[in-house]
């Protein structure tokens, strides 16, 4: 392929190649985690952007919805919360700052829930996208998003982007070399 002379279309097949990858391993992982733990996408995606708050456990409902925003509405997060409590894996509380926001709190329950469906989801991304690249390819693939990830968060103001932004991406990585080395 030949780039343009501003390298567009290295970038551009970049970013199909990097979407049609996520859509091919999303679906096989989110159907195992559905079928192993009986915890759908959503509920695992705000039981992880709870855990990996800081403090942990934790955040305001506005910071949450925002984090889901690609996927769910402001009413639909305020339904998807709503089923959680339910099913106690959070609890709401209102934000003593400002009495007319909400706190959410992941309850024992909910981290109980939460630490089983990391482990199917841990083992379903490396079934079906982590075998196909070794340590050297994966820490390259890392490296270049990360340079990304942290260019776009100094340059672009992201709503939808988790309050740790890159470095929550950082840390990630850390914790992967870590268990690697």
């Amino acid at each position: 392929m030949t780039p343009d002379a501003d390298g567009t279309t290295a970038q551009h097949a970049a970013w199909s190649a990097l979407a049609e990858l996520y859509q091919a391993v999303v679906r096989p992982v989110v159907v195992r985690l559905e079928a192993e733990t009986g915890i759908d996408s959503g509920v695992y995606s705000a039981l992880a952007y709870l855990e990996r708050a800081e403090p942990p456990g934790r955040l305001p409902l506005s910071d949450l919805a925002r984090m889901l925003g690609v996927r769910y509405s402001q009413p639909g997060v305020s339904r998807l919360v709503q089923r959680m409590e339910l099913d106690g894996l959070v609890e709401r509380h209102v934000d003593p700052s400002d009495r007319r926001a909400a706190i959410v709190t992941i309850t024992p329950h909910g981290r109980s829930r939460h630490d089983r469906a990391e482990t199917v989801y841990r083992t379903a991304v490396s079934e079906e996208f982590g075998t196909f690249l070794d340590a050297t390819q994966a820490d390259a693939l890392t490296a270049a998003l990360t340079t990304v990830l942290a260019a776009r968060a100094a340059s672009v103001p992201d709503l939808l982007a988790p309050p740790t932004g890159a470095a929550g991406a950082a840390d990630e990585i850390q914790r992967q070399q870590t268990r690697r080395g």
